[in-house]
This record gives C-alpha cells, structure tokens and sequence, in this order.
C-alpha cells in the first residue's frame, strides 16, 4: 500500500544513520579475538530488507544513503547489509593456497531412534536415500532442517546464513534480515525463505557401502575441493545405512549396538498378541540397527573448527543444559576471583593483576619472540622437504590427502597415566603432553620408514631423522567453548614448540632404554614454557595484522614461515562428557580433520568424547603413504606408556 511504502522509506535513511556507527562498535568489538557478531545487530525495523515496489520509490527512497557506506549495498532491488568479517576470518582466505585450503572437516555419526513426534513432521515418512528403511531410525535432511529452525539457529549463530561479500572481501553480506523467533509459524516469510536456504547447504547422499574407503575418499574431497565463499561457507552431507558399514562408528561400538537392539527386539517379541488374519503377529516389528553419517566442512572464514562444532552442539538436544553448564562454570569463576573481599580489596586485586598481565605480556612476548627466531635459524629445513624430493625424483610423489580415524583409549585410562607419572617424576603431565609424545615418536617412526626404504637406491646418502623435531599446536582462545551472548567466530591462536626426534628405542633393531617416559618428560617441559607464554595470543594478534595492512603474498610467506619448518600440526579439543543427542538419536562418534597448513604435511586431531579418546589424521600421501599404519605407531607408544604406569604403580 501507498502508505507502507512511505513508512518504509522513512525507515531506510534511518538505517543509513544506524549502521556506521554499529559497525565502528563492532570493529572496536573485534579485538582480542572477540567475535563481533554478538556486539552489534542488524537493524530491527521490518522494512530495513524490503525494497520499495517502483523503481522510482526505490531511487528515493534509498537517496539518502552514503555512496561509499560499505555496510549497506544495493543489489537488484533489495538492501543487502554488510557485516565486517573479523580479521583472522579474512587470513584465512590471504594464506590458503590452491593445496592448501583452509576448510575444515568433520562428521559425527549418529545411531538409535527419533524422537516420538518427530516422525509426524510433514515430508518426514520417506525412507533416506539409498535404502528402505522408514525414518523413524535414520537422519534425514528434512530432519536437519527441522531441528535446524526448531533450535533457533538463525538468531543464535546468524553468521551461518551469510557469504562472503563479492565486491569487498572483507565483508559478510546476508540477503534477509534473520531475528530472533516470536513465533512458531512455520509458513513465516522468513523461516521460509531461511528453509530455502539450507536447501543449498545440507544434501542427502548415497550411504557409503565400502567399510571406510569410501568415507576416507569422501573427506579427502571435501578437504581438498574449494568452496565457493560467495554462494556458502559451508555444507553437510547427510547418509543412512546399516550400522557400522561406513566405518564412522568403530566395530567395537556397533556391535554393542547391534547386541543392544537385538535384546529389545527379543523383549518386544515377548509381548507378542492375537491378530486377525495371523495366529502370532509382534506387537512391535523387529526394528535393524542404522546410522546416519552427517559430514560437514566450512571455510575458516566462517569460524575455526572448534568454534563450529561448540555452535553445532547448539543442535543437540542437550543445547540447555550445555549453556547452563558454561554459565555455572563462569559464575564459580567470577566468584573465586573475587572472593569475599571488600571494594577496596577487590579495586587492589584487579590492579595487581592488570600489573601481573603487563609484565607477562610484555616479558612472555619478548621471550616468545626471541623463542621463535631461534627456531627459525636452527631449523632451516623441514625433514619432510627431503622425503618430497626423494619422492619426486622417484616419481612416488602421491597428490592428494591420507586419512584415518581411530578411537584411541578410555580417557579415565589415559588420565591415570598422566597421574602416576606426574606423580613419579614430580610434575604436571597434561593429556596434551601425553598425546603429543605419542605423537612424535609415530613421526618420528615414519621418518625412519622412509630413510630405510630409499636406502637401497641412495645408500643412506640423505639422512631423513633429526634429533629433535618442531611441532604446531593451535590453541583456541575461549577453551573450545562459546560464551553466553556470543557466537561464531576465529579465536584461535598457535605456538611452535620443539620436542624429541630419535631416540634409542625408535632406531631400527629397537633398544634397551626405557624412552617413551624420557620422551613425555622432555615434551612436557617444551609444551609448559609454551603453553605459559603469550605465544597464542601474540600469533593471534600478528594474523590479524597481517591481515589488515599487509599485501595477500607477503601474509603468505609469512604463514609459511611461521611454522618454524614444524613436522606436524596437533589440535586437542575436548568434547562433552556424555553421549549428547540429535532429535532423540544418540552421537556415538564425531572425528575432526585437520586442514593442513603451508609447509606442514601431517595433521592430527586429539578428541575427547564421552569417555573416549580418538585420534584423527590428516596429512600429504607422499608423507604418510599408510595413515592407518601412522595410528598404529601413535597407539604403540601410548601403549608402551601404559606398562611404564602399570610397573610404576606396581612398585608404589
């Protein structure tokens, strides 16, 4: 009607007059790694992403808006607001190479049954694609899309409806203005222009029906295919089959599931009863144990990895109490740090410990540097650089990326190591420095593979194995968590520290020295002057410099250059303590893959999830011709841990 139209060109200068100031509050917002996207919103009027019905309305309606305002464009007819991308968001995008993208990957495998209503959604009574099975025990897209509207997303974590801008990179654009829910219409102009949308980002596919291969193969694309950060930044791949036939929940755990649906198919055919036209009909059919597969990827421009699986739990029908949790966490800490001081004592303790934090900053940069550039000039080369070039001489250099997953040890297990040895040599042995040990010595192994494999054609003229080895472990600046009011984002730093190569009992012919608890020691004391340094926060803060002022070549170069020649990248991320659960289908397994970074050939995720450690690696074919093999030698050494806990705790 005339008159909303007139309404809605009033609006429009408004907005104009809004946003700049929002986005100078949301650029301030962005510092110290701090996600902008809780700082500051779109603007809440109606008619902001409305466009008037002429194109003369349209023209002066939109007059009073700044030409050069870069939050706000006009594309075809409609208003597209801009959102700045924060900066480590954008490095991302400068440093990846055509080898090296920066997608994250992971895929959480799902098993049990829906929820009782929800197979009475409308377009939820058709078996996934692939099988004959009804949906009442396998995920399927429109599953995904329900849950997706029904946890309020959009307004949650709206970045994951937004692109990246075509005409500025440093910009995210969204087409529809996503707010929080105020109804539960689902015929809502937005939620249905919202569903639309997630036509684009989730796919149901065929299930994978070689016993890991074809899921290996499958990540291995979806880690080195690029994704068009104009049109998305991310995807899910959704499959459903028979449990245990893609390899993405180990045999161990599907045959306990198969054994457990056997014994509730038994109990239902105890309740069997009279039917007309069969003398013995079951109450209930027998019902066959399945899993659904859900791979994701997205860019790092959307948010580090850690940050998207900490959103995605916003899916899980545990989402409540996991924030509440979080918020518990935050109030214990607050109250620890003030305890029952007064104001003038608690005035005195905030300015000893902003006293405290310029000294470590200003002292721990200094030292981190000063750290850095001695890595940097007593490693000139990484011993992989050797195999690359043996390999290709050879013509053995393989394209592409080597995969495999594993579920390591129980955790209350891998704890009760890292106790007794603590305990033994009078330190604090962290699971990171138990895995990163275990780590090593299998790249370690795989070095001294290959040195005796080209042995026989260049008669050990090049020596692969180095006494100590680099080491890049990236370090997620909120804990792997996102706080209350906050939502995606890139907080993510790293550290390059040096750990063992050889040592006696990795060279051929093994050895009579007890290593593997020489090596933890010497990796525990690398990783504590490390992880007690500001290293993390530094490399952050120079990403988002070079990110800022600095020419797209030269932020590579540097990138590549600040891994020290580092051997292999390792990520820890810690998960919930139970099994949490997606529209009543419980999450048996999730593993992480590792985009791997310039320079460095071998990845390694270390996860915790409900009581289960695994171990995920990605890394170059040339490098790691076997990743199951790689696994193996990982679990060797945690094992070789583990009898030094046994006879240690024998002997206490």
């Amino acid at each position: 009607s005339a008159q909303n139209k007139a309404t809605m060109a009033s609006f429009i200068p408004t907005i104009g007059r809004k946003v700049v100031p929002m986005a100078a509050a949301a650029t301030f917002a962005a510092r110290g790694g701090m996600d902008s996207s809780s700082r500051f919103k779109w603007a809440t009027c109606d008619a902001s992403c409305e466009s008037p019905r002429s194109p003369q309305d349209f023209n002066n309606a939109t007059r009073p808006l700044a030409e050069n305002n870069p939050f706000m464009t006009n594309n075809l007819g409609s208003v597209v607001l801009r959102k700045r991308m924060t900066s480590i968001g954008r490095f991302s995008l400068k440093s990846e190479s055509d080898t090296n993208l920066s997608i994250p990957t992971f895929f959480l495998a799902l098993s049990g049954s829906k929820k009782a209503d929800s197979s009475t959604v409308p377009g939820n009574t058709t078996a996934a694609v692939g099988t004959s099975q009804p949906t009442n025990n396998v995920f399927t897209v429109n599953d995904f899309e329900s849950t997706w509207m029904n946890r309020d997303m959009p307004s949650r974590h709206p970045r994951f409806h937004s692109t990246v801008s075509k005409h500025d990179d440093r910009f995210f654009e969204e087409t529809h203005h996503v707010k929080a829910t105020t109804s539960s219409s689902e015929n809502d102009e937005t939620n249905l222009q919202i569903k639309a949308e997630l036509d684009r980002h989730a796919s149901e596919t065929m299930h994978f029906s070689v016993y890991r291969e074809e899921l290996r193969n499958r990540i291995e694309n979806m880690l080195t295919s690029p994704i068009e950060v104009a049109e998305k930044l991310w995807e899910v791949k959704i499959s459903s089959g028979a449990i245990g036939s893609s390899g993405a929940i180990s045999k161990v755990k599907s045959e306990a599931i198969t054994t457990r649906q056997q014994v509730a198919n038994e109990i239902r055919a105890l309740k069997r009863q009279p039917t007309k036209g069969r003398l013995w009909k079951d109450a209930v059919g027998e019902t066959k144990p399945m899993e659904s597969v859900l791979l994701f990827r997205s860019h790092h421009a959307l948010a580090d990895g850690a940050s998207i699986m900490a959103a995605l739990s916003d899916l899980c029908d545990e989402s409540e109490e996991i924030r509440s949790d979080i918020e518990a966490e935050l109030k214990r800490w607050k109250r620890g740090k003030q305890g029952k001081k007064g104001v003038l004592g608690r005035l005195i303790s905030r300015f000893m410990r902003l006293i405290k934090f310029i000294v470590w900053m200003t002292l721990g940069s200094a030292r981190s540097a000063l750290y850095q550039v001695w890595l940097q000039l007593t490693t000139r080369t990484n011993p992989f650089d050797a195999v690359k070039h043996d390999a290709e001489k050879k013509g053995l250099a393989m394209g592409g990326r080597a995969i495999s997953w594993c579920d390591a040890c129980p955790l209350d297990e891998a704890k009760r190591i890292t106790q007794i040895l603590s305990k033994a040599n009078g330190s604090n042995i962290t699971l990171n420095d138990l895995f990163v040990s275990c780590i090593s010595a299998a790249v370690t192994r795989q070095l001294i593979e290959h040195e005796e494999f080209m042995a026989p054609v260049d008669a050990h003229s090049r020596k692969y194995v180095a006494r100590n080895i680099n080491v890049c472990i990236p370090v997620h600046l909120r804990g792997g968590v996102i706080l209350p009011n906050e939502s995606l984002g890139n907080r993510i730093g790293a550290f390059v520290t040096r750990v063992p190569g050889e040592m006696t009992h990795d060279a051929r012919g093994g050895g009579t020295q007890s290593c593997p608890s020489v090596r933890l020691m010497k990796v525990h004391q690398s990783l504590k002057r490390s992880k007690q340094s500001p290293a993390p926060f530094l490399s952050h803060y120079v990403a988002k410099f070079c990110s800022d002022y600095l020419p797209e070549q030269w932020t590579k170069n540097i990138f590549r250059r600040a891994n020290c020649n580092a051997c292999v990248a390792i990520s820890n991320n810690r998960g919930h303590k139970n099994k949490i659960h997606i529209n009543g289908m419980e999450v048996e397994s999730a593993h992480g893959f590792l985009p791997l970074p310039p320079g460095i050939p071998i990845g390694v995720v270390v996860q915790s999830y409900a009581g289960v450690m695994s171990l995920s690696v990605t890394a170059e074919k040339w490098a790691v011709p076997d990743p199951d093999k790689f696994l193996r030698w990982c679990l060797d050494e945690y094992s070789r841990l583990l009898e030094t806990a046994a006879k240690l705790e024998k002997s206490q």
